[in-house]
């Protein structure tokens, strides 16, 4: 099953990460991967799951929160190659299909489009050039997209200051010795949460084959509920899956699930340093669509 392209609102998780196969919930077979999690996620997360094969490096990005963008929150990001990290976690963090749900806390403030590269090092100084799409009239802030990019190149050690250039022309509120980790702006994690819900569509079918209900990290399902805005159970077969990140849905009767229609679930759910949360959300369905 292709889950490598789905995007999530975390995050999120990003269920760009969703490279790790599909396990049903209950007894998990024995792990016959590795990952290595580095202080960022350890401090935020906890303990990471473990891919059933392969090697994967668990680590964080940095997105604001929505109604304090000054401030930013973890979400879990996955690399599966060893070299040229701090590259390719910005990228992830500038270029993913974010998508949060309104009490989700976050916001994406990369506009579609963005891209970013680091240009420069010096010792343990980098700079970073971000890119932003040319727009008719729209102006985008280049201020909130400072501390996501800052803080996610900062958690590796060999990074201790970082210069930022918008299509290489310097911020002007650049610090002389560049920005630098501020753990004030940094709120905590909080609890576990659903973020979004995506119903993954072969090309060229009417009906969803699956659909996933993304959390903004890796949980333990206690209970959890899929429902139609009239309260009808979901039916068919549910499994866990994307580092745990994702509970995904083969429904029963595919024909009863329709793009933009209302779902309703209905969990509770822990995480690896024993956070937990329960609740209810309804969320709109979102079509993925996914060549064969």
């Amino acid at each position: 099953m292709d889950l490598t392209k789905i995007g999530l609102a975390f995050l999120g998780l990003l269920v760009l990460l969703l490279a790790a196969g599909c396990d049903k919930a209950g007894p998990e077979p024995a792990a016959i991967g590795s990952v290595k999690a580095n202080a960022a996620f350890l401090e935020h997360f906890g303990e990471p799951p473990v891919p059933d094969q392969g090697t994967c490096y668990a680590r964080v990005g940095y997105l604001p929160l929505a109604g304090e963008p000054a401030r930013v929150r973890a979400v879990p990001l996955f690399l599966f190659r060893e070299g040229d990290q701090p590259s390719r976690l910005l990228e992830r963090l500038v270029t993913g299909d974010w998508e949060f749900a309104p009490r989700s806390g976050l916001l994406n403030p990369f506009p579609p489009g963005s891209t970013v590269r680091i240009t420069g090092q010096a010792g343990d100084r980098i700079t970073i050039d971000l890119l932003l799409p040319a727009t008719d009239g729209a102006a985008w802030d280049p201020a909130i997209m400072v501390a996501p990019l800052v803080e996610t190149a900062l958690q590796f050690e060999e990074v201790k200051s970082v210069f930022i250039t918008v299509g290489g022309v310097a911020l002007a509120a650049t610090p002389a010795d560049g920005f630098r980790h501020d753990p004030r702006r940094i709120a905590p994690a909080g609890p576990p949460r659903p973020i979004m819900a995506v119903g993954n569509w072969e090309e060229g079918e009417n009906d969803p084959e699956e659909v996933l209900v993304n959390f903004d990290r890796p949980i333990t399902i206690q209970e959890f509920r899929l429902t139609d805005a009239a309260g009808r159970e979901i039916r068919g077969e549910y499994f866990r899956t994307g580092f745990d990140m994702s509970v995904v849905v083969h429904p029963a009767v595919p024909g009863e699930l329709r793009e933009g229609m209302m779902l309703k679930v209905a969990w509770k759910v822990g995480d690896r340093l024993d956070r937990t949360s329960s609740g209810e959300e309804t969320f709109s369905l979102k079509r993925h669509d996914h060549e064969q």
